[in-house]
Order: structure tokens, then sequence, then C-alpha cells
């Protein structure tokens, strides 16, 4: 099977809490493309990456990642950003450099399409392209590229309210605060409820403090976990939605799905590791938590 993730690779600078740099590739493109492979998925990356990158294309193949030709910016730099980690477990995001949008020309049919920004790298109306060109397809979205923006400071904050037309999306993952952006004010699983209804989305995805909150038809589920002390906490967001689409459309059985996807969470956080070193390459270890998981569900009936 073959899933496509869109977004741009990133070049990530991450300062930890004790003040140690790591520099590491990044993106929901690297992240994804590793743990689909986990899942013995055929991928293709619809992304684009700047000039600095031309002598580094091998560090994009250890990511699963091939590039063609037109995918290497000659003009523009690979977007990059400083992540500084904070004790509450928060962190502040610096853009540094931004390479050029993608468009509708850079995605290929495939069994899944995963759209997942990191800085306005898709338009709305690209979003709409796909949709329209590929609407029988499992569609993802992460919709965290779409809400940022840049301050003077080159600090990346998050719009308060965004108008993002989900219309043909099967499926959409967004923590509480992107829930608030999106319905204009509600969160929590009231605001999955009401992103559901009005887009018509199969499945909704949201996280919260060691919990991930999964809603299918009139039934949400609700996974905890206990907090694991992990080094870099960078693309979780990412293992999760990729996790639940290769999944979902391997069983095609919504409940297994987010199991895996919560699964290959865990399984990234218990390596330790750092950057897309810590993305499972076993899927043993995945399905392990997943069946844990798979138990240990909280599920209740809502309206």
């Amino acid at each position: 099977m073959k899933i496509c993730i869109a977004s741009h690779v990133a070049l990530d600078e991450i300062v930890d809490l004790e003040g140690e740099k790591t520099e590491s590739l990044g993106g929901p493109v690297c992240y994804g493309s590793l743990l689909a492979k986990t899942f013995n998925f055929t991928t293709f990356a619809a992304t684009r990456v700047g000039n600095d990158m031309a002598g580094k294309v091998h560090l994009l193949k250890d990511c699963n990642i091939f590039l063609t030709d037109n995918q290497l910016d000659k003009t523009s730099p690979t977007t990059k950003f400083r992540l500084i980690l904070n004790k509450n477990g928060g962190r502040q995001l610096y853009l540094l450099s931004s390479c050029s949008e993608l468009n509708v020309n850079d995605f290929v049919d495939s069994d899944a399409i995963l759209l997942s920004p990191i800085f306005e790298e898709i338009s709305q109306n690209t979003l709409r392209s796909v949709v329209d060109n590929y609407g029988g397809r499992f569609i993802m979205i992460d919709p965290q590229g779409f809400l940022r923006y840049e301050n003077n400071e080159g600090l990346v904050l998050n719009r308060k309210s965004i108008d993002l037309d989900l219309k043909g999306v099967t499926a959409i993952k967004a923590d509480e605060e992107e829930l608030s952006a999106l319905t204009g004010g509600t969160s929590s699983v009231e605001g999955m409820i009401k992103i559901r209804n009005k887009f018509s989305l199969e499945f909704v995805i949201s996280t919260g403090s060691n919990t991930i909150i999964f809603l299918h038809k009139n039934i949400v589920y609700t996974i905890k976990f206990k907090k694991i002390d992990s080094p870099d906490h960078t693309g979780l967001g990412d293992i999760l939605a990729t996790g639940f689409t290769c999944a979902y459309l391997k069983e095609r059985d919504p409940l297994w799905a987010i199991c895996f996807g919560a699964g290959s969470v865990i399984s990234s956080l218990e390596s330790k590791k750092r950057g897309v070193r810590k993305v499972p390459q076993r899927i043993n270890s995945v399905e392990r938590f997943a069946s844990y998981f798979y138990n240990t569900i909280k599920f209740k009936v809502v309206d």
C-alpha cells in the first residue's frame, strides 16, 4: 500500500532543558515516512528542500525520502526551526528560514494522503485542489501549519481563529488549541463533535496531557498513559497521525488503528532517543503497546 505525506522537510535545531543543542532532520514528512516504512508501506514525500540540502540527500534517504529533481529548490533554503524546550513541557518555536510552497502537482495518487504543513507551505487553495483530485482516497489533515504565523522576533505563534474548509477530508488530528481555532472557541470533546458534524469527518483525533481522544461515529474513546521521561517529544503528533493512518488502511478497524497510533507514540518515547532516531523501526514494539491500549481503552457514547 502507498501513502503520500505532504509537508516541508525541516532542519530542527533543538535546545533541551540543559541548553544542549541537537540538530536533526524533522518535519512530518520525515517522521511519517520513517514510520510508514515500519508498517511496510510504500511512501511518496510531497515535499521540497532548499539548496542547502544538496550535499545531504543521503540523510533524507535515511528517512525513507527519495527526492526528485523538481523537489530541490535552487533559490530558497530548507525550512529551519529553532525549538527551545521548556520545563513545563512546552516549547518556543522560532522560524529561521522557509522553503517555497507546495502545489497540487507535487502530490501523487496513493491509498492515503496525509497533509501536515509546518509553516504555510500548503495553501487552502492547494488543500482544496488535493481534495478535489483525490477525493475518493483516505485524506488525513494535521492543521498546525495552517494556523501558524511569525511575529517580528521570528517566534512562531498560532492564530486564535481560522476558517479552514475540510469538506471531503476523512480524518483530522488536532490538539486543544487547534480545535478551538477551527471551531470558533470550542475545544475538548465538544469541539471534536462540532468539527466532525460541520464537515462530515469520519474520524477526529485530539491530544492532551498524556491523553489521546478519538471520536468515531457516536463513540468517544480515551487512551491514557503515564508520563514518560523522554528527552525529546518533537514529532509525536506526526507519529500518531501516520501510525493511525497506516494501521487503519491495513486493518480497516478504527479501534485497532488508534491503538496502533498510540502504540507508535509510546514506543517512540520509550526509546529515549532524539529527533527522527526515536521513530520505532520494528513493528513488534508498536504491536505490544497497541495490544495493551486495546485492552485498557475507555469509551463512552455521545449524542
